[in-house]
């Protein structure tokens, strides 16, 4: 049994044996492999979650009760279970929920792994800068989180289409008009604000 941080796999891949020996100690209760399986994930997840529901402090709350779930129920999980997939379903799961029972439409952060038909959106200078990324902030909030959470599960956390749906347990082409949605959604409330309107949810429900 893996008793030290020492011990454990230096790679996170999921293909690793060594790492697949760590799952499965973890599985069985070893807090010391759980503890590595955290360190390996904790800044993605926690990226994540602040993108999700907009808001770092609130994301990493979201974490933290992320990895309490996953440690909970990992001892319940099959033998060929994708963990990094399922940690990030479990992950989604708990931030919708939190948005759902909050009503929120928080403001999401730009990352820096974001998709490319947001890298054009660029002002140099910092005051122009922070002004932009609060500006792009705003427009991601007004994505509807199911949109949301396809594009930042596919431009943020890197997952293909075909594994999004099977992490959101939705058809593959659905995941793609998500997706769609999602960038026309941030598209029209970018271009909304640019215009001088700070709240874009008023022209929508004036309409």
């Amino acid at each position: 049994m893996l008793n030290s941080a020492n011990e454990f796999p230096l790679s996170g891949s999921s293909d690793s044996q060594a790492f697949a020996e760590t799952i499965v100690a973890a599985r069985n209760g070893d807090e010391a492999a759980f503890s590595f399986l955290f360190e390996t994930y904790k800044a993605r997840i926690c990226t994540y979650l602040a993108h999700l529901i907009g808001n770092e402090e609130e994301g990493r709350d979201l974490a933290q009760d992320t990895f309490l779930k996953a440690w909970r129920a990992l001892p319940q999980t099959h033998k060929a279970l994708q963990f990094e997939a399922w940690l990030y379903r479990i992950a989604t799961n708990t931030a919708l929920d939190y948005l759902r029972s909050q009503k929120l439409r928080g403001l999401l952060w730009k990352g820096r792994g974001e998709a490319d038909h947001l890298d054009h959106i660029s002002i140099e200078g910092q005051e122009n800068r922070i002004a932009e990324e609060e500006q792009i902030k705003q427009a991601l909030a007004e994505v509807s989180p199911q949109y949301r959470a396809c594009l930042l599960l596919q431009d943020v956390a890197g997952f293909k289409q075909r594994e999004i749906a099977t992490l959101l347990n939705m058809k593959e082409k659905n995941v793609s008009v998500y997706v769609r949605r999602g960038c026309e959604q941030f598209s029209a409330a970018y271009q909304w604000l640019e215009h001088g309107q700070t709240d874009p949810k008023k022209r929508r429900s004036s309409r």
